[in-house]
């Protein structure tokens, strides 16, 4: 049975992404990975047995979000997105707070390179999704 090391995945996906490896301190497989953003909230990656996750939060989590912003989040998530299992996007209520999620399609779990492009889409995603919440 092939494991997948996400720490070593995640740190190849960086280095293809043009980040420089000396501000890529130590990751831990064993634990959710986080990826602190400069103005966008964080991008956590989660592995769950094989599964592979990519989210973050939002906003906070209420009726009247959702009322206001539901139009704009629905467009949003039938964009669909390649990288994703279902080629769509997830919005979830999680500790209180608005998750947008992503279970990563196998096909991005190859290498550096093919995970660099979903994690790239994702942070396109998050872009377009905290548009529409935050503003």
């Amino acid at each position: 049975m092939y494991t997948l090391d996400i720490a070593q995945l995640v740190r190849s996906a960086l280095e293809e992404s043009g980040c420089d490896s000396s501000k890529v301190g130590d990751l831990d497989c064993h634990s959710t990975i986080e990826l602190e953003m400069n103005e966008l909230p964080s991008i956590y990656i989660t592995t769950q047995n094989e599964d592979v996750w990519l989210w973050s939060f939002i906003g906070n989590h209420c009726d009247t979000l959702i009322a206001q912003r539901g139009g704009e989040l629905l467009q949003e998530l039938m964009q669909g997105c390649s990288f994703a299992r279902g080629e769509q996007l997830q919005l979830a209520e999680q500790d209180g707070s608005l998750a947008l999620k992503a279970l990563v399609h196998s096909d991005y779990l190859v290498n550096g390179s093919s995970f660099s492009a979903a994690l790239n889409g994702f942070l396109e995603a998050l872009e377009r999704f905290t548009g529409s919440v935050l503003r």
